[in-house]
């Protein structure tokens, strides 16, 4: 298996952005901090799950590098095309993950800039290097020409 260089910085990024949050969060109050990281521990394996766990190139050929080997730690999903119920459960989990820290940012307007600087070049980065390089014909942001119509795309 090739490693995606792209796919490991992207992690990095958006792994970064998560713990700037997470350590101001702490700083500003050790409940509020422990409130995030509990939206850490359950937002991340429910988008492994209910999103990652059903790509077709997981476990060989993760573009995303780790998300493929970490499904392997979770109940078996059967391989397919998304659902609607996988893409809300996805988009509620991220919007909780990346959207709970914003209000107690803004109080830090540096802190904020960065968070959303790496937030936003780490996400830029999957959507434009790292899913092109992705062989899950199942996703929505996956690039493969010669098996996607526009029809596909919208």
């Amino acid at each position: 298996m090739k490693i995606n260089l792209h796919g490991i910085f992207s992690l990095i990024l958006v792994l970064a952005s998560v713990v700037i949050a997470l350590l101001y969060m702490l700083s500003l109050s050790p409940v509020l901090g422990l409130a995030y990281l509990v939206v850490i521990i359950i937002t991340n394996p429910i988008v492994l799950y209910v999103y990652c766990a059903k790509c077709l190139c997981r476990e060989e050929a993760c573009s995303h590098v780790f998300p493929g080997k970490l499904t392997r730690l979770l109940p078996a999903r059967k391989q397919g095309p998304y659902t609607f119920a996988d893409y809300f459960w996805t988009a509620l989990s991220l919007l909780a993950l990346f959207g709970f820290p914003i209000a107690w940012l803004w109080q830090s307007k540096m802190l904020f800039f960065v968070y959303w600087l790496l937030l936003l070049i780490g996400l830029t980065e999957i959507l434009f290097l790292v899913c092109r390089n992705c062989r899950n014909e199942n996703c929505p942001m996956c690039s493969i020409p010669e098996q996607r119509t526009p029809k596909d795309i919208f």
